[in-house]
């Protein structure tokens, strides 16, 4: 805890229920990161509204991955929450018993909120327990860099992707894990006697499996601990008709459905990037810049580098003595060998080459692998480089 930012709210007032006119009232306090405020219990019930509310800063290119988090620490599930751009919305929508959760299926109350870092917020508490509020910042949030990361590299993958036989069956088989609850929901429906509640069950089946699986998500670890087995085996049957159903459709072969797929896993990559940071603008900068540099034709890309190397060409550094000696060493026998290759290729008429020749006897020699110069070809190169060295301190 950040000791700096310690701040004890104690709430004093009174408030008279049934009387007309009376309204309900609201503490406001408004929060930085490192800001952590214990309140007591409330003595006046549910008729006390707090308001917490973070004002949000400047947009900077640095706070690209930024997240601000809301931490709720309390005892038990008995409060309500309301959300707003200003207390005063946050007061109304208290007013409205608009409860922030209420309007979503399935929702429940959260203790942590990520709230945008450029943009104000703020959170209502109504509750008779003592809690503790908490407002984090975390410069870098790993996870929302790792999914900008993975949008840009689907981005980017996607053509590969679409034309990928393996990554077609992964993809059938989760997409089989994860949807093998509807088939329940469908068969389940058949013991239904009237179409139209099957229909309806149908239509909810997704959003029930929606929150099956966040449930699951909520409890996978205690899931994974007491029914180990159950998971195992279910992930194997149902992977394992995945699987088969995907090899009996087989991956799509048409370039049309290729293009198709192409798409969608495009899609979903900008999609991932775009909500990986409360920075939007700057992210769809990004984006725009990866997309063009994606599809930017190459002849383009060597075009403009051709001028470039032309406009400004590279200074040419002169070799040393010694870088000199080095590179004819090398680049003579690279040369040799590439001759005693090619006079020993079926390319070359060596009766015709050695008709052409003072000495074929020793071309042939060079072609077994004889050296290319004699002894005494290399005692006189030997001396004329001597001779040349002691002739240069002179000059």
């Amino acid at each position: 805890m950040h000791s700096a930012g310690l701040l004890m709210l104690t709430v004093a007032g009174y408030f008279t229920s049934g009387i007309p006119g009376n309204t309900a009232s609201s503490d406001v306090a408004y929060l930085t990161p490192g800001t952590y405020i214990n309140l007591s219990e409330n003595i006046l019930g549910l008729q006390t509204l707090r308001t917490f509310c973070y004002p949000g800063k400047r947009l900077t290119v640095s706070s690209l991955f930024e997240t601000v988090e809301f931490v709720l620490a309390i005892g038990s599930d008995d409060y309500s929450q309301y959300g707003g751009k200003t207390p005063e919305e946050v007061l109304q929508h208290y007013k409205d018993k608009q409860s922030l959760f209420s309007i979503t299926l399935f929702a429940q109350k959260r203790q942590l909120l990520q709230l945008s870092p450029f943009e104000q917020q703020c959170i209502g508490i109504s509750s008779r327990q003592a809690y503790t509020v908490i407002l984090n910042s975390i410069p870098l949030d790993l996870w929302r860099l790792a999914q900008f990361a993975v949008g840009i590299l689907i981005l980017f993958s996607a053509r590969r992707l679409a034309k990928n036989s393996v990554f077609y069956y992964l993809v059938g088989i989760v997409i089989g894990i994860c949807a093998s609850l509807l088939v329940v929901i469908y068969l389940a429906a058949k013991l239904f006697p009237r179409r139209t509640m099957m229909y309806g069950v149908l239509i909810g089946g997704w959003t029930i499996g929606f929150y099956v699986i966040k449930q699951l998500a909520d409890n996978l670890r205690l899931i994974l601990i007491t029914y180990r087995d159950h998971v195992l085996g279910y992930l194997v049957i149902t992977g394992l008709i995945s699987f088969l159903i995907c090899y009996r459709i087989g991956p799509p072969k048409n370039p049309r459905s290729q293009t198709i797929v192409m798409w969608v896993l495009q899609a979903i990559g900008a999609v991932m990037a775009y909500f990986s940071s409360w920075h939007t603008s700057a992210v769809i900068f990004i984006m725009v810049l990866v997309f063009v540099a994606h599809y930017f034709p190459i002849s383009w890309t060597n075009q403009i580098k051709f001028m470039y190397r032309r406009r400004f060409p590279p200074k040419r550094r002169m070799l040393t003595q010694e870088e000199y000696e080095q590179q004819t060493a090398v680049e003579t026998s690279k040369s040799l060998a590439d001759l005693r290759k090619y006079v020993n290729s079926p390319e070359c008429k060596q009766w015709a080459v050695m008709g052409k020749l003072r000495d074929p006897l020793r071309f042939a020699s060079f072609a077994n692998g004889a050296p290319h110069l004699d002894d005494e070809e290399i005692e006189d190169h030997s001396r004329t480089i001597e001779e040349s060295m002691d002739a240069a301190p002179e000059e």
